[in-house]
C-alpha cells in the first residue's frame, strides 16, 4: 500500500482505472515484510532474496491452466519480494494529498490497512444492494436519494482506497498482499461503476449495456496485463487526467443527476440538446443523449486500449534492441494471446440475445468471470507465473450464452434459471480462488489478512 503522494523520499507505486493510486510498497528497500520480523516458527515460509533459485516465466507461453491455477512456490518467492513500479501522478493527487493524510492520521492505530481497502468496498457493496433493489435490471429510474447514495459511496470508497497504503505506513505493516487486496476490491467494484451509470441512464436490456461493461472491465483487464508484461501499471493519461479524477468524477456526477429529472435530460435528442448553442447535430441529431455519451466513452476506451497495446508490444521487455525479429514476434503473438480468454468472454455476451435473460444476472456473472481472469492476471503478474491462453472458467459462460442464442425450445424462465445458476457458481469460483491465493501469501509472509500481530504459526 502506499499513497499517491512522494513521502519521505520514498517511490512509491500507483493504482489503475477505476482504482486507486494508493497502493505501493516503497521501493527504497528489495523486500518491506509487514511486521519488524518474522514469526519464528514462519522460518521454512521466510522471504528467500536468492532469484537464482527461482525462474520469472511470464514470457512462457502455456495453452491452458495445468499446474499454474494456483500460486506455486517460485510464483510464492516472486510475490514475497515484489516491487510495485509507479506511474507518473496528477495535479489533482498532488493537491488532494494532505487530505488524504489527515483521514489517515484520524484513524487508530490497531486498525489494519486491508480492513480500511474492505470498509472501502463495503460502501460498493451497500450502494450496489440498495440499487438492485430499486432498479433490479436497469431500466428503470431509481430514486433521487438512490443515485445521491451511489454517488457519495463512490467518494468514500476512493477516499478509503487512498488512505489505506497511508495506513500501512503509519503501522509498519506494508506488504505485497495489500497491492493483491487492493486491486483485487478495485477489479470487482467496476460492477458498481456500471451498475450506478447504467441506472440512471436506463439501458439495461440492451446491447448498450453490454458495451459499457465489456469496455470498462477489458479496459482494466488490459492494465493488469500490461503490467505483467511491462512491470509498470498505468494510471493516468498525462498530468491532468487519471484515476483520481475519473472517480471523483463519477461520484461528483451521481450526486449532480440525482437532482434533475433524468429521463428527460438524457433521452432527449441530440438535436435538442444542441439546439440551445445553435447547432443541429448533423448526422447524430436523432441519437439519444445517453447513446451519444455512451459512444463517446466507448471511443474513449478503445483509445486507451489502444496506447495499451503499443507500450506494451514496444517496451524492450517485448521488443527489445538486443532481440532478433524471431523473437519479437513471438513474444507479441504470446502477450496478445493472453487476451484471448477475457476478449471470448466479451463477445459472449453480445451473442445472448439482451431481451431474453434478466440483464442483472447478465451482469453479475460476465463480472464475475472477468473478475475472476483480472484477479489471476493481478497475482500471476506479482509472482512472474504464466498466465495460460485459455482460461478453463470462461468455458460454462461461454456454453450458456451459445445454448440460449440458438436453442429455440428454450424458455426465458430457462435462461434465466440457467444464469441463476451461472451467478452463483462463478461468485463461488471467485471466492474460491482469491481465499487461496490470500493464505498462501499470509503463509508465505508470515502475517495476517485482517490482523497486525504476526502469525506464530
Amino acid at each position: 500500500h502506499s499513497s499517491p503522494q512522494k513521502e519521505d523520499n520514498e517511490e512509491e507505486d500507483i493504482g489503475i482505472i477505476l482504482g486507486s493510486p494508493t497502493k505501493v510498497l516503497s521501493s527504497s528497500s528489495p523486500v518491506e515484510t509487514p511486521v519488524k520480523s518474522p514469526a519464528p516458527a514462519a522460518s521454512a515460509s521466510s522471504i528467500d532474496n536468492n532469484d537464482q533459485e527461482f525462474q520469472d516465466e511470464t514470457h512462457t507461453c502455456h495453452l491452458f491452466e495445468g499446474r499454474s491455477k494456483y500460486l506455486s512456490p517460485s510464483g510464492l518467492h516472486f510475490i514475497a519480494n515484489h516491487q510495485y513500479r509507479p506511474s507518473e501522478y496528477t495535479h489533482l493527487d498532488n493537491l488532494l494529498n494532505p487530505f488524504w493524510t489527515y483521514l489517515t492520521e484520524c484513524l487508530p492505530l490497531w486498525l489494519a490497512p486491508n480492513m480500511v481497502t474492505t470498509l472501502g468496498g463495503m460502501h460498493c457493496a451497500l450502494a450496489y444492494g440498495v440499487m438492485w433493489y430499486y432498479c433490479p435490471d436497469f431500466d428503470t429510474t431509481p430514486p433521487d436519494w438512490v443515485v445521491m447514495l451511489a454517488g457519495y459511496c463512490a467518494f468514500a470508497y476512493y477516499t478509503l482506497d487512498c488512505m489505506d497504503g497511508k495506513q500501512a505506513r503509519r503501522t509498519g505493516s506494508s506488504s505485497p498482499l495489500g497491492q493483491l487486496f487492493d486491486h483485487g476490491f478495485d477489479c470487482i467494484c467496476t460492477l458498481f461503476f456500471v451498475a450506478t451509470f447504467s441506472s440512471y441512464l436506463e439501458i439495461g436490456g440492451t446491447h448498450w449495456f453490454n458495451m459499457l461493461q465489456t469496455s470498462l472491465q477489458f479496459a482494466f483487464f488490459m492494465a493488469q496485463w500490461e503490467e505483467y508484461h511491462t512491470l509498470v501499471l498505468p494510471h493516468n493519461a498525462g498530468k491532468w487526467c487519471g484515476v483520481t479524477e475519473v472517480n471523483y468524477a463519477s461520484a461528483l456526477g451521481a450526486i449532480c443527476v440525482s437532482l434533475i429529472d433524468r429521463e428527460a435530460f438524457f433521452q432527449k435528442s441530440m438535436e435538442d440538446t444542441l439546439a440551445p448553442l445553435g447547432l443541429t447535430g448533423g448526422v447524430v441529431k436523432d441519437m439519444e443523449l445517453r447513446h451519444f455519451l455512451l459512444c463517446g466513452w466507448g471511443g474513449m476506451s478503445l483509445i486507451l486500449m489502444g496506447l495499451s497495446l503499443k507500450r506494451t508490444l514496444c517496451h524492450p521487455r517485448i521488443a527489445g534492441e538486443d532481440m532478433d525479429a524471431s523473437e519479437i514476434r513471438f513474444n507479441r503473438i504470446n502477450a496478445l494471446s493472453k487476451l484471448a480468454s477475457p476478449f471470448l468472454l466479451c463477445v459472449a455476451a453480445f451473442i445472448v440475445p439482451p431481451e431474453f435473460i434478466r440483464t442483472r444476472y447478465l451482469s453479475v456473472v460476465l463480472g464475475c468471470a472477468l473478475s475472476l481472469l483480472t484477479k489471476k492476471m493481478i497475482v500471476f503478474s506479482m509472482a512472474k507465473m504464466p498466465y495460460a491462453i485459455i482460461q478453463t472458467d470462461i468455458f460454462p459462460f461461454i456454453f450458456a450464452a451459445i445454448w440460449i442464442r440458438y436453442d429455440t425450445r428454450l424458455t426465458k424462465e430457462g435462461g434465466d434459471f440457467v444464469f441463476g445458476v451461472l451467478s452463483i457458481w462463478y461468485a463461488y469460483r471467485l471466492l474460491r480462488w482469491v481465499n487461496v491465493a490470500i493464505n498462501q501469501i499470509c503463509a508465505k509472509l508470515g502475517i495476517y489478512c485482517f490482523r497486525l500481530k504476526k502469525r506464530d504459526d
